[in-house]
């Protein structure tokens, strides 16, 4: 690792840290703008005339450069992945001030962050609470215990989907789609063979909320009224295109198993 004259810190190790926590918030979907502000403070501890971080929704770039050194330091990392997960970002900001404040050394700091990117929860209680969660928004929406049961038991279905896409890694708009149609197909077999009296519109709305795009909405607003428009627009067309891929997902089902009975 290289060390210039009139510092003692290892500043590929710096770049690391600060594209790993990048990394690892972007891909926990957390505003681009938290993203930036996390990396230039762990940059800034460099104590360089020029540190920069850039973040849009799919890509990192991160430079140092200081009239120290013969060269600028530029690292580019694409983000290939995005999925919701607070933890993460809260762990990240908190190593973050550790390592600004000196609490922790840069070694330990990128040693803890490596250490993030492993499952907080099993599989197994993910599933259980998308199938939960399914079941709490037919309740919400005023359903009934058929009602409640039966988003219970298409959550499972959604639960099973989704696993199963994940190994076939597919894209995010065909898994929508046929998760969606999936939902609409199970909640209208449950309506002819097992309840009769369902109201298969609540059971599909309740059942399809766990793929609604309401981080992605959320963060295109706040990216917006950061100024970061780039970003704040990527966001939001994301959000229209996973609430696309749903409704088409929903009407395909509902094709497949001969329309919806209110």
């Amino acid at each position: 690792m290289e060390k210039d004259k009139g510092h003692d810190m290892d500043y590929k190790t710096l770049m690391d840290v600060a594209i790993l926590a990048g990394k690892i918030m972007l891909e926990s979907n957390a505003e681009t703008y938290r993203v930036e502000d996390t990396m230039n403070h762990i940059l800034k501890t460099s104590k360089f005339e020029t540190t920069e971080a850039f973040a849009i929704a799919t890509g990192l770039v991160a430079t140092l450069d200081d009239p120290s050194i013969e060269d600028p330091i530029t690292i580019v990392k694409r983000i290939n992945s995005r999925d919701t997960n607070l933890n993460k970002i809260a762990n990240v900001n908190t190593i973050s001030r550790q390592l600004t404040s000196k609490e922790i050394k840069l070694s330990e700091a990128y040693e803890a962050l490596q250490k993030i990117g492993g499952e907080q929860y099993k599989q197994l209680y993910k599933d259980f609470a998308i199938s939960a969660l399914a079941a709490s928004f037919a309740l919400l929406l005023g359903g009934g215990i058929f009602e409640i049961i039966a988003a219970g038991i298409n959550g499972s279905f959604l639960a099973l989907v989704l696993k199963g896409e994940k190994k076939l890694d597919m894209g995010p708009f065909v898994r929508n789609v046929l998760s969606s149609a999936v939902i609409s197909v199970v909640a209208g077999l449950m309506q002819a063979f097992v309840f009769s009296t369902l109201s298969i519109n609540l059971v599909i709305i309740g059942t399809i909320m766990p793929l609604v795009p309401g981080t992605a909405i959320t963060n295109a607003i706040r990216d917006t009224l950061q100024g970061d428009y780039m970003s704040g627009g990527a966001k939001a067309l994301e959000a229209f295109v996973i609430a696309l891929s749903i409704a088409l997902g929903v009407a395909i089902g509902l094709i497949l198993i001969g329309g919806a009975i209110f």
